[in-house]
């Protein structure tokens, strides 16, 4: 199939289904059967692949369910140049939205952008059906069996409750991803993860997160996510879990991280004073000075961005404590 780039722009920007990560975690207990799936497919999605071989050419682990089933992704085929960028620059802002994180040490944001490109091409209404070997978009779907849709290529069968209008919307398909990847921090569900050919698109998913200004910042403890309790003036910020939507999503300018017209804000330079939201003033107490090793710095406090509890509990109230390298003080800017 032809990648199509007027498919994919008409539903970028689509508001959002909102699924939990947890939800989908919780959901992973229904039944896969892969008996269902026919082994029979046209050449042109051969497991014989220009991928075979690279960086993360990995076995899935046994018995784990599968999130795709295509090992060269919706096209069968390797994207141009010029293909691979556009997909990636989308695919990049809605990996980043659903909370994986630009670490230093494993560059998941990075990986699951790249994954993004390779099943889909970043089109959110492409679908591969897997007994005929064909493409096509949804809505509808024309295919009597098991299907991969949307983004990611959330498989049809394997999790079946992540209903088709949730996978073919591109936020909701990004937070069901995050959530299949346990938080962020598994691949191997991914069929062009496991045969080599996401990494073909590497070199384009890192240019397209480096250019990234708006996204989650994400705590260095696995499934958290900064959030706010409310849009307003003095608005604690807290803790949330990953993958639930727009409360999560800040504008880095600069040393400055910011909600539309609030700015995040150390309330004192107390040794453990709150965090809040602010009015964008640009002074010293709204700007946060990233560290390189996770660390976010307050400028005025000389203090770093804390999570208190250090745990999946949403809703704690953040904090500035000393600096130092663990989980709790540990935050990554998209």
């Amino acid at each position: 199939m032809a990648f199509n780039a007027k498919a994919a722009a008409r539903y970028v920007g689509t508001a959002a289904v909102v699924v939990t990560s947890a939800g989908i975690v919780a959901a992973a207990t229904t039944a896969h059967h892969p008996a269902a799936r026919s082994t029979a497919r046209p050449a042109a999605h051969s497991t014989a692949h220009p991928g075979a071989g690279q960086p993360g050419s990995v076995p899935p682990p046994q018995g784990e369910r599968p999130a795709s089933v295509n090992p060269r992704g919706a096209f069968g085929r390797i994207l141009s140049a010029a293909q691979a960028s556009s997909s990636a620059q989308a695919c990049a802002g809605y990996a980043t939205y659903a909370g994986w994180a630009n670490t230093a040490q494993n560059g998941a944001l990075v990986t699951a952008s790249a994954i993004c490109v390779a099943e889909s091409g970043g089109q959110p209404t492409v679908y591969y059906c897997n007994p005929t070997g064909q493409d096509g978009y949804y809505p509808p779907v024309s295919c009597s069996g098991l299907y991969d849709r949307g983004l990611w290529q959330i498989d049809s069968q394997a999790w079946a409750t992540i209903t088709d209008a949730c996978a073919f919307t591109a936020r909701c398909n990004a937070d069901a991803a995050y959530g299949i990847s346990q938080s962020g921090s598994n691949f191997t569900p991914w069929a062009t993860y496991t045969s080599g050919v996401y990494a073909n698109y590497l070199s384009e998913a890192q240019s397209a997160v480096t250019t990234l200004r708006t996204g989650t910042v994400a705590s260095g403890v696995v499934g958290v996510c900064l959030s706010r309790a409310k849009y307003a003036q003095d608005a604690p910020a807290i803790t949330a879990n990953c993958g639930n939507g727009t409360k999560e999503q800040w504008g880095i300018s600069g040393t400055v991280i910011r909600d539309g017209i609030y700015c995040l804000a150390v309330a004192s330079r107390a040794s453990a004073a709150n965090v809040w939201l602010r009015r964008c003033d640009g002074l010293a107490w709204q700007q946060w000075a990233p560290q390189g090793n996770g660390e976010l710095r307050n400028v005025l406090s000389g203090r770093c961005l804390h999570d208190p509890g250090g745990t999946l509990t949403p809703g704690t109230q953040v904090t500035v404590g000393y600096c130092a390298t663990v989980k709790a003080r540990t935050w990554w800017l998209p």
